[in-house]
């Protein structure tokens, strides 16, 4: 809800509450004191069923409908009224809101004044009366038909209501708690007039007798829940173990953790910290902007004791943290990632509500950081091998067997008759004087800055692999030869005009600068029947023929 509106929300409660709360104490003054006793224990009754709300799928639900009709019967409108803003602010108490859901408690308790007003108004008109116990017979059944029936419909009415006009969402009448407070409502006659008649009938013990099943069953039902969202819990970590067993890289691995935690835990702020001693501890990711921002003193003491922090209320870490660094902030959880019984990592997630995280959150998220550890480290194993059959160790190009593969799965596998590429292949000239003059490590050296001078040359024109020895290859695709005629001449220039640096390891080491050149050949897709490794042997026999024969250093393409 927006803050304009929070503010008319408080405003009309600010008016409302004190003129029902005077009338309450007026009333007080003149309530029979005999009646105090069982007034008190119908209020005890009501707060304890609010403080257990009976949990049915993502529905919560407190029966204290039939307690209310019960103290309505016996005690009329204004205690009823009073005694369920009781068990409203009971039962809000316990959701754990933020200060941003504040509003929710005079939001609901103007919704209540004005349910419980109309609900009575159906009741008197049906020709009910109230605080007559004597009289609580078959006639009073149609009256507390209306009474239940108004109190459900007023209720989802004026909610349903407030929460289209006053927050904006898109929300639907019938929705799947709208069918489980019918039920409740349909329980509201049999409990109230139970209740109402028991009481009236043996005092004290009613309430006593229909407070133990009331607790009971919704005791039962909580942990029946805690044990549904447990394993529902378990079953979104599942999802993200088998999207993880996928090829997919450290990013996108974290990313979707990230995503997955979201979708699992009441969370606000989502903090990754990288680790490991030397370096200490830093920002690896974050739901929101971290540059310049202090890594806050829980996450760094994870890592100092390698053990879960938890804290449900801000007063529980005010002295290890500044509210500075985790601002809006209650509750938090961080939970180290271990790898080798090692911490590598932090992660910390916070909430603005207090004890938002319940100790199954904690579990899970730990069980999660193990699954990031074992991802990651699996991911980055899965880069290096897969660098390691790419690429060429020393130039650190693609070696020709991934190039290989690229035009068979581009070009032949595909089917793509018509698309137009072409290929360039160029052998440095003269390369093994330059083995024989300055030694192999010198000439590694030249094929690794002749590797450079080609990337920055193709840059993403193409892609560029190493053929062989001192042979290299590049794929230009979607292009014609004159394109890739005319790039096999910038080459060739870049080449000639480059300075390289070679040591002299044969004699005492210095540096000197010579010069290399480089035969080129180029060929292209001229027939739709020609494959991709026939075009790489067209290219060959135009570098040998047309360049080298013809005295190198020059472009040959391939007729």
């Amino acid at each position: 809800m927006e803050k304009d509106r929070k503010q008319i929300v408080w405003a009309l409660w600010i008016i409302v509450f004190p003129i029902f709360l005077f009338f309450i104490i007026d009333h007080l003054r003149t309530f029979p004191y005999e009646n105090m006793a069982g007034l008190f224990a119908f209020a005890v009754l009501i707060v304890l069923v609010s403080l257990f709300p009976i949990r049915i799928k993502s529905t919560s639900l407190i029966p204290l409908h039939g307690i209310a009709l019960a103290v309505f019967l016996h005690f009329g409108l204004l205690i009823e009224m009073a005694v369920t803003q009781l068990a409203l602010f009971t039962a809000l108490s316990m959701l754990r809101l933020s200060k941003k859901e504040m509003y929710r408690f005079p939001f609901n308790s103007v919704i209540f004044l004005c349910v419980s007003l109309v609900s009575a108004g159906v009741f008197y008109l049906l020709g009910g009366t109230t605080g007559d116990v004597e009289r609580i017979t078959g006639d009073m059944v149609l009256p507390a038909i209306g009474y239940a029936v108004t109190f459900f419909v007023a209720n989802h009415v004026f909610i349903y209501v407030a929460i289209k006009y006053l927050t904006k969402r898109d929300v639907s009448f019938w929705d799947e708690g709208l069918k489980w407070e019918a039920v409740s409502a349909v329980m509201i006659v049999p409990v109230g007039l139970t209740l109402a008649m028991l009481y009236n009938q043996i005092g004290f013990i009613a309430i006593f007798l229909m407070g133990i099943p009331f607790v009971s069953v919704s005791l039962i039902l909580k942990q029946y829940h805690s044990l549904e969202t447990s394993n529902d819990l378990l079953k979104r970590v599942s999802l993200y173990g088998y999207q993880v067993n996928e090829n997919l890289s450290v990013n996108k691995i974290i990313n979707l953790f990230f995503e997955h935690l979201k979708t699992i835990f009441p969370v606000d702020t989502i903090h990754l910290y990288d680790y490991n001693p030397q370096d200490g501890i830093r920002f690896r990711q974050s739901t929101e902007p971290f540059e310049g921002k202090p890594v806050d003193q829980l996450s760094t003491k994870v890592t100092e004791t390698s053990k879960t922090i938890h804290f449900d209320k801000h007063r529980e870490w005010a002295d290890l943290e500044s509210r500075d660094v985790l601002a809006n902030t209650e509750s938090v959880i961080a939970v180290p990632v271990m790898r080798n019984q090692e911490c590598v990592a932090v992660i910390t997630l916070t909430s603005a509500r207090k004890r938002a995280f319940e100790k199954r959150h904690v579990m899970i998220l730990e069980f999660m950081a193990n699954y990031l550890a074992v991802a990651v480290q699996n991911a980055r194993n899965y880069e290096k091998t897969k660098q390691e059959s790419e690429r060429c160790a020393l130039t650190n190009l693609y070696n020709f067997r991934y190039f290989e593969n690229l035009l068979l799965e581009k070009f032949d596998k595909q089917g793509s008759v018509d698309q137009q590429f072409a290929i360039i292949l160029l052998d440095l000239d003269h390369f093994k004087r330059v083995n024989d003059t300055y030694g192999h490590h010198s000439g590694n050296e030249v094929l690794c800055q002749v590797a450079n001078v080609l990337e920055d040359t193709v840059g993403s024109a193409g892609t560029v692999a190493r053929y062989g020895g001192e042979e290299f290859v590049i794929l230009i695709e979607n292009t014609n030869l004159s394109f890739a005629k005319s790039l096999a001449e910038t080459l060739r220039q870049a080449l000639e005009n480059h300075p390289f640096v070679v040591e002299n390891d044969l004699t005492e080491g210095n540096k000197t600068l010579i010069q290399v050149t480089a035969s080129i050949g180029v060929a292209g897709k001229t027939d739709p029947d020609d494959n991709a490794m026939a075009v790489l042997r067209n290219a060959d026999r135009a570098m040998y023929t047309g360049a080298k024969q013809q005295g190198r250093n020059r472009v040959a393409q391939f007729s």
